[in-house]
């Protein structure tokens, strides 16, 4: 490690065929090299301030990585799954704003870094290799939560049939690169609430307007937004919160709720 120059460590299920395939592309095509240490039997790969660390295992799932790491952040590398198999390339913050389905405990929220979700998402849509897969914000969802450290999942997906993209994977990794090199600071800090687990109206604003999102609660997910969680919500992020989005018509019965409560922290709305 570069002495005195905090570490992101981006991290890789070995057992994940999309999490290989994004890690193998960060050490083919992006100069990744072994640091002769390995960490749970697994080798770790290092560029500049970049570390990569691999497991056996879920990645929603990892071992306590806070007993072996002190990072500015984690990145995690995963497969995306949706019903409709449409070729997408993902990105999201972790929580569970209700039960925990897939990792992390119940209504936790893991940390968040705005400016890395942003930057990324962003240099995504410049980056060569990607053609025909749509990017997206998702919303907060599954963990891991506990970790003391923000985290960002980044996915290639959303079948196996796109889980071994090795073009695509080689995008995503540029783009990864980029965005933790050569990453810029978004101090127009926003909660996200409403619409569908991929915001379209959130995304949008992300690639075009200056401000950044850290948590998004979809529709699905406003029945267990309280002040208890919307607290958790700004203490979680890793800059301060100014602004509540609200997409307005996917709000569902929870519009009244959902202005109080920003009224209550201080938060000024924004409705889409």
């Amino acid at each position: 490690m570069p002495q005195g120059e905090p570490a992101t460590v981006i991290v890789a299920s070995a057992t994940d065929l999309a999490s290989r395939t994004l890690a193998d592309a960060l050490v083919e095509t992006q100069g990744f090299q072994s640091t002769g240490v390995e960490l749970l039997g697994k080798p770790v790969y290092q560029k500049g301030s970049l570390l990569l660390a691999l497991f056996e295992g879920l990645i929603v799932n990892p071992p306590n990585l806070d007993e072996y790491f002190n990072p500015q952040a984690y990145i995690f590398l995963s497969r995306h799954s949706a019903e409709s198999g449409i070729a997408s390339l993902t990105a999201h913050t972790t929580g569970n704003f209700g039960e925990a389905k897939f990792g992390g405990q119940a209504k936790e929220l893991g940390r968040a870094d705005p400016s890395l979700l942003k930057n990324y998402l962003r240099a995504l849509t410049k980056t060569a290799g990607i053609h025909g897969y749509e990017v997206t914000m998702e919303g907060t969802h599954h963990g891991p939560t506990s970790l003391q450290k923000p985290v960002l999942f980044v996915e290639l997906g959303s079948s196996e049939k796109y889980w071994g993209d090795k073009k695509a994977a080689a995008g995503v990794g540029e783009a990864l690169v980029e965005s933790l090199t050569e990453k810029s600071i978004w101090s127009k800090v926003a909660l996200g609430f409403g619409g569908t687990h991929y915001p379209k109206k959130f995304t949008s604003m992300t690639m075009e307007e200056d401000i950044a999102f850290s948590f998004v609660a979809p529709k699905y997910s406003l029945e267990h937004i309280d002040e208890a969680m919307m607290g958790q919500m700004i203490q979680k992020t890793n800059d301060p919160v100014r602004y509540a989005v609200l997409d307005w018509k996917g709000l569902g019965t929870h519009k009244e709720k959902l202005v109080g409560l920003a009224s209550k922290f201080g938060l000024e709305t924004i409705r889409v």
